[in-house]
């Protein structure tokens, strides 16, 4: 394999994260098993955490590729959040700004507790997050994770942004999206876009009017136990889980998948 598993597939890496822990994705259809073997034999992953709604998955699918090496599949909806933010066919930057607030603030009652209810009996082994794309729903859960862990706001910012040449280069698999809402492909190429600008602004948001993502979680109800041992788990002095057949320290991306 000369290329990333799947699409828009990277481990984050920034400050205070623990490496290998935390794997992100988009399309979790679109890993092929393959692809999750290696996954799974080089960095131990154990879990896949789906952010995707019941139609989403119902449209397109089961993990299946992963589900063949043993991966956990866990799903944790993050849904009935605004999308008129984003309703023009090219949004700008405030657009998706309070797009990504509205996934934190306006989610169907109890999904950020639930979240982090099955983060907290998941994040002691590797495991990946995804949803459609990967850099939304992904996006800020991944976001609020590097902030807990104290990674500062570029490096998250980076990190989301990393993934937009992948989603583009790829576009073609999400095309009947895009026939549906009538959008062109050009159209569509622009709606994937992940400026870091964006990012900053959300996190400068959750600051102010949160006092920072851990404010956030209060509001919403998740537990401050969860919190603590999710944090804890992610801490990059946190002893890292050795899988068997998996050698201690293997936490870089494996060659093949570069």
């Amino acid at each position: 394999m000369s290329s990333a598993p799947g699409v828009n597939y990277r481990m984050p890496r920034a400050s205070g994260l623990r490496q290998g822990i935390l794997h992100r994705s988009g399309d979790l259809t679109a890993i092929t098993a393959e692809e999750a073997g290696v996954l799974v034999a080089r960095h131990g992953l154990g879990s896949v955490l789906d952010l995707r709604s019941d139609a989403e998955v119902e449209r397109y699918g089961p993990p299946s590729g992963l589900l063949a090496h043993g991966v956990r599949w866990l799903r944790a909806p993050l849904t009935g959040y605004p999308r008129d933010t984003i309703a023009a066919r090219r949004p700008g930057v405030a657009d998706r700004t309070r797009y990504l607030h509205g996934i934190l603030t306006e989610a169907e009652p109890g999904s950020w507790p639930r979240l982090f209810r099955t983060l907290a009996g998941a994040a002691d082994r590797p495991f990946l997050l995804s949803c459609h794309f990967g850099k939304d729903r992904t996006g800020v859960v991944v976001a609020t994770l590097l902030a807990l862990v104290g990674a500062p706001p570029h490096e998250i910012a980076a990190d989301y942004a990393a993934g937009m040449a992948d989603l583009i280069a790829k576009a073609d698999r999400f095309r009947d999206k895009w026939l549906r809402r009538g959008h062109t492909r050009e159209d569509y190429l622009s709606r994937l876009h992940t400026s870091p600008v964006t990012m900053e602004r959300w996190l400068a948001e959750v600051t102010a009017r949160h006092g920072g993502v851990e404010g956030a979680m209060e509001e919403l109800g998740v537990a401050a136990d969860d919190v603590s041992r999710v944090r804890r788990l992610l801490a990059a002095q946190a002893p890292a889980a050795v899988c068997p057949g998996q050698p201690a320290g293997a936490g870089d991306v494996p060659e093949g998948l570069r």
